[in-house]
């Protein structure tokens, strides 16, 4: 195993926040930078998107994703994996991430990162260790208000680092 660092991350709009956070936690540290891509991408009207979300949010369901160019797991010891929140939860395709990805995480540490509308990390730390369960090392995840995530570079960086040392 390599002692690379990856962030591998999922964000709705192309100028979106927790993309905005990857982008800041991967420069900081050095990592490799993945997007996850749903197959059936969500609609980019946001009524829209949130109807055809928030059942698949609420039944913890997965939404199937493309696969990742470049991306090879054994080649990093740090994972940092970024989500919306949505209803309380890790978007769909980052789940789908996760849980296809479990043998493959397994031994490393992977650490979540989330932005939100206001909602805080809610049920996304919870649900994100209970995927892994004792398959890998889960590091304190940490939640960035959506709306000043590009006013938080500093606190950004101070986490990404932190987790980094760990």
């Amino acid at each position: 195993m390599k002692n690379g660092i990856a962030v591998v991350y999922y964000s709705w709009s192309p100028d979106g926040n927790t993309r905005f956070a990857a982008e800041t936690i991967a420069k900081k540290v050095g990592a490799d930078i993945f997007e996850i891509k749903a197959e059936k991408p969500y609609s980019s009207d946001f009524r829209t998107c949130c109807d055809e979300a928030q059942p698949e949010c609420r039944g913890k369901k997965q939404r199937a994703i493309l696969p990742i160019e470049g991306l090879k797991l054994e080649n990093y010891s740090l994972v940092f994996i970024g989500s919306p929140n949505w209803w309380g939860t890790l978007a769909p395709p980052v789940r789908t991430f996760a849980e296809k990805n479990l043998e493959e995480l397994k031994g490393k540490k992977v650490c979540l990162f989330q932005t939100h509308g206001g909602g805080g990390m809610q049920n996304l730390g919870r649900d994100f260790a209970e995927i892994f369960g004792d398959k890998a090392t889960v590091l304190t995840p940490k939640a960035f208000t959506g709306s000043s995530v590009r006013q938080s570079v500093e606190e950004l960086e101070k986490f990404a680092a932190e987790r980094a040392e760990k």
